[in-house]
């Protein structure tokens, strides 16, 4: 009878333990699991570098529907869709698999890439690639690619949407289109107005710290612009330069498409500050066509619930 116990409990624990290890395993599946079948597009530049993106089609019909969204992705040393695994497909996603699983059917997506990097590299070892992740080849290569897409495809309605400094470069990309008059409205996702300069200084006034570290800082990466070698807050001095006097709140004032503004008011990232700053400096444009929305209790990633945001911005874009 006691053994009948003991053994019966073992069991128990042994079946509990399997349930377990068969959950986990299949938590994982989920997490790695890949990205619907997405065309590689691929353009040529100059001699040496060339850009991608990845055209999401959704549409269950052979051909491409009415609505195109063109997703720009936030600061990283990876791919704009996310790190390849080693034994899953996926280690990790960026938004834009959150837009190519939930967006209604009605959109077709296109996601350009980094300049010279492949779909799922993770190019964070490589100093020489991170040449890719600066302000201008940023720009560049968002361009080219968009640019390149809308010569050989037509839609009714395109809409330009760029996440955290996806959303920063989000103008610049637009007023640098020879196709802009083709894109419908903007969508500004966590990226604001500021500067990455005035960014950090707020974040070292929000903290009590000295902002003259930011400024002693911001000198030493003007005596050295081109440095692969040498890093302020995890970044190279060469991705700072441009970005650090960039100011993407001057870069609307002759935008005169519908443009929506969103931002999480807990967001740490990139304050809500920017944002609001941003938003001023619109009005005192005098434009009428912009819509300004901050989601209370959310960060920059909007607490990892990227369904309410993509069903506002759906919700806009649509009416």
């Amino acid at each position: 009878m006691i053994w009948d116990k003991v053994k019966g409990c073992k069991t128990e624990k042994g079946e509990r333990m399997k349930v377990k290890i068969l959950i986990i395993l299949l938590l994982f599946l989920v997490i790695s699991c890949s990205y619907s079948d997405y065309k590689v597009l691929t353009y040529n530049d100059d001699l040496n570098d060339f850009t991608n993106c990845y055209f999401f089609q959704r549409c269950v019909k052979d051909s491409i529907n009415e609505d195109l969204i063109i997703y720009l992705d936030g600061a990283s040393y990876n791919s704009t869709l996310g790190v390849k695994g080693s034994i899953f497909p996926w280690k990790s996603f960026s938004f834009a698999y959150q837009l190519q699983k939930k967006l209604p059917n009605n959109f077709d997506l296109l996601v350009p890439e980094k300049m010279g990097i492949k779909a799922g590299e993770d190019f964070s070892e490589d100093s020489l690639k991170l040449n890719c992740t600066t302000l201008k080849n940023r720009v560049k290569s968002a361009v080219i690619s968009i640019d390149d897409f809308l010569n050989n495809n037509i839609y009714k309605n395109i809409y330009l949407i760029g996440y955290s400094e996806g959303g920063m470069i989000l103008p610049r990309v637009y007023n640098n289109l020879k196709s802009k008059n083709k894109i419908s409205k903007l969508v500004n996702l966590s990226g604001g107005g500021y500067s990455y300069y005035r960014l950090i200084k707020h974040y070292y006034n929000e903290k009590g710290w000295d902002t003259l570290r930011v400024d002693s800082a911001y000198k030493e990466i003007l005596n050295n612009p081109n440095s692969l070698s040498k890093y302020y807050m995890g970044h190279p001095y060469k991705q700072w330069i441009d970005f650090m006097k960039y100011n993407p709140s001057i870069e609307y004032k002759d935008i005169n498409i519908p443009i929506l503004i969103l931002h999480g008011v807990i967001d740490e990232n990139a304050t809500v500050e920017s944002a609001r700053y941003l938003k001023r400096e619109i009005d005192n444009w005098g434009k009428a066509n912009v819509t300004y929305l901050e989601l209370e209790n959310m960060n920059h990633n909007y607490n990892n619930d990227f369904t309410v945001v993509i069903n506002i911005i759906t919700d806009w874009l649509s009416n």
